[in-house]
C-alpha cells in the first residue's frame, strides 16, 4: 500500500471493483488493462480530445457498502499522448488523505471540497451523463432508469411524436444500450424515418455512443442523403453523429464520403468538428487524412481552426502516422501547403 502510484492500484488494493469509460469523443467502455497501461505511461490514451483524456470511473466495494461512486476526470496528456502524471498524482494524494487507503474514512468538509474542486474534475454534458448512466447500469446488470418505459412508448406510438418535449436523453440512452434486444432495435428503426427533428436529434445523441446495427444504419444513411440534398444541416450533423459508430464499417465510410462532399456555409465548422470528433476511425490512412485536411483548407477557415482540428486528430494514436504523412504529401494543394507551413512555424 506504500507504493500506490496510480488510481488503478489504489482501487484494486482498497478492495474495490471498477469500470472505466471514455467520456470524450463518445461514451464507451475502456478495459481496465488499457487504462492501467495508460496510467503507467506504457501506452498513449486511445481516444484523446483536445490533448486530454476524459474518463468516467465508477467504483464500489461490496464488502463495505452497496454504494457506487463516480469520478469524472480530465487528465492532461503530453506531446506523445501519454499521461502527464503530476495532476493525477496530486488528485490521488487527496483521495488517499480523504478516504483512507481502504476507503474506510469519510472525508471532512474541507477534504470533500478539495476533491470536488480539483482541476482535473469535470462535469459531463447532459447527453454524455445520460449515456454514461445507461452504460454503467446495463454493464452491471442494474435496472434501467424510470425514463426508459416512457421513451419506448413514445417511439412505438406515432400519435405521441408531437409531444417530443416529454422525451429526455436518459430514456433514449437506456434504449440505445439495449439494441441487442430485437424489440428495441425494431422500435428505433421503425421510428427513425418518422420522428420530428427535435426527437430525432435527441435519439442520434444517444445512438452515437453505441455500435448500431445495419437495421438502424440503413434508415439513417437515407436520412443523411436526403438532408444533404435539402441542405438541412442540423439533421445532417446529427445523422452523421449516429452513423459514426455503425457495426458495419461500410456505413461509416459512406457517411464520411457524403460529408466530405457536403457544403454547408452556415455550419461548416460544426461539420468539420463532427468529422474529426466522430470519424477518426476512417481518417487513419494517408488518402482519407489528405482528403479531410483538404476539406478544411478548401473552406478557408481561420488558421487557428485548422491548427485545432489537426492537433486534435494527430494526438489519436490510430491517426497519427496518416496525419503526419499528409504534411509531406506531394499531392497536397497549395492552399493546404500554406496552412501546414503556418502551423509548423507557429
Amino acid at each position: 500500500m506504500d507504493n500506490i502510484k496510480t488510481l488503478s492500484e489504489f482501487l484494486l488494493q482498497s478492495g474495490s471493483q471498477y469500470r472505466v469509460f471514455d467520456m470524450g469523443r463518445r461514451v464507451t467502455p475502456i478495459s481496465t488493462d488499457v487504462f492501467s497501461d495508460f496510467e503507467h505511461t506504457l501506452a498513449p490514451y486511445p481516444y484523446p480530445i483536445q490533448q486530454h483524456a476524459l474518463v468516467g470511473i465508477v467504483f464500489w466495494n461490496k464488502q463495505q457498502s452497496e454504494q457506487h461512486y463516480v469520478w469524472f476526470l480530465k487528465l492532461p496528456l503530453d506531446e506523445f499522448g501519454l499521461l502527464e502524471q503530476a495532476s493525477r498524482s496530486q488528485f490521488l494524494d487527496l483521495v488517499i488523505k480523504a478516504l483512507g487507503r481502504s476507503m474506510e474514512q469519510n472525508p471532512n468538509k474541507e477534504q470533500q471540497s478539495a476533491l470536488d474542486h480539483n482541476p482535473i474534475i469535470f462535469k459531463p454534458s447532459a447527453q454524455k451523463l445520460a449515456a454514461f448512466t445507461s452504460h454503467v447500469r446495463h454493464i452491471m446488470n442494474l435496472s434501467p432508469s424510470d425514463f426508459m418505459s416512457a421513451a419506448l412508448n413514445y417511439l412505438q406510438d406515432k400519435s405521441q411524436y408531437c409531444d417530443w418535449q416529454s422525451v429526455g436523453y436518459q430514456g433514449l440512452s437506456d434504449i440505445a444500450v439495449r439494441l441487442d434486444d430485437p424489440m428495441f432495435n425494431q422500435s428505433i428503426s421503425n421510428a427513425i424515418p418518422l420522428l420530428p427533428k427535435e426527437s430525432f436529434c435527441a435519439l442520434c445523441c444517444a445512438l452515437e455512443n453505441v455500435s448500431i446495427p445495419s437495421t438502424i444504419a440503413l434508415p439513417l444513411i437515407n436520412i443523411l442523403r436526403t438532408s444533404i440534398a435539402t441542405n438541412d444541416s442540423v439533421t445532417v450533423i446529427h445523422a452523421a453523429r449516429a452513423l459514426s459508430h455503425a457495426k458495419e464499417v461500410s456505413y461509416i465510410k459512406q457517411a464520411f464520403e457524403l460529408l466530405i462532399d457536403y457544403q454547408c456555409a452556415e455550419q461548416m465548422i460544426d461539420l468539420l468538428v463532427t468529422l474529426s470528433g466522430r470519424y477518426w476511425s476512417v481518417i487513419d490512412n494517408n488518402d482519407a487524412a489528405l482528403i479531410y485536411l483538404e476539406k478544411i483548407a478548401g473552406n478557408s477557415v481561420q488558421q487557428d481552426i485548422f491548427d485545432q482540428l489537426f492537433s486534435d486528430l494527430v494526438f489519436i494514436p490510430q491517426c497519427r502516422n496518416a496525419l503526419l504523412s499528409a504534411l509531406r504529401n506531394p499531392k497536397r494543394s497549395n492552399k493546404l501547403a500554406g496552412y501546414i507551413a503556418n502551423f509548423i512555424t507557429a
